[in-house]
C-alpha cells in the first residue's frame, strides 16, 4: 500500500457519497496528476523534479515523488472500482 496511514487507522472508516460523474471527473484529474508526477519521479526533467521534491519538503509531506505517484495510482484504481461497483447496481434498460 502506497497511501500513508497511521497505526490504528485501519479500523476507522469514512463513507462519502458522490455521483458517478464527479467520481469520473476526479479519476481523470488524478490520472493526469499521476502521469505528471510519475514523469517527474522518473527523472526525465531533473530541474522540475528537484523543484517538486523541494515543494514536498517545504510542505512537510511524508511523500516522495515516487510514493505520491504510487498513492495517486492506488486512489484512481479504488475510485474506478467503486464507480464500476456503483454503476453495476443500476439496472439496464
Amino acid at each position: 500500500m502506497s497511501l500513508i496511514h497511521y497505526p490504528g487507522s485501519d479500523h476507522q472508516m469514512a463513507v462519502i457519497s458522490i455521483d458517478a460523474g464527479h467520481a469520473r471527473d476526479i479519476m481523470f484529474m488524478l490520472t493526469d496528476a499521476h502521469a505528471l508526477i510519475s514523469d517527474l519521479a522518473s527523472g526525465t526533467a531533473p530541474a522540475a523534479a528537484c523543484q517538486a521534491t523541494a515543494v514536498l519538503a517545504d510542505a512537510s509531506s511524508e511523500y516522495t515523488l515516487a510514493s505520491l505517484a504510487s498513492a495517486l495510482e492506488e486512489t484512481v484504481n479504488w475510485l474506478a472500482s467503486a464507480r464500476h461497483g456503483a454503476l453495476a447496481q443500476i439496472p439496464g434498460d
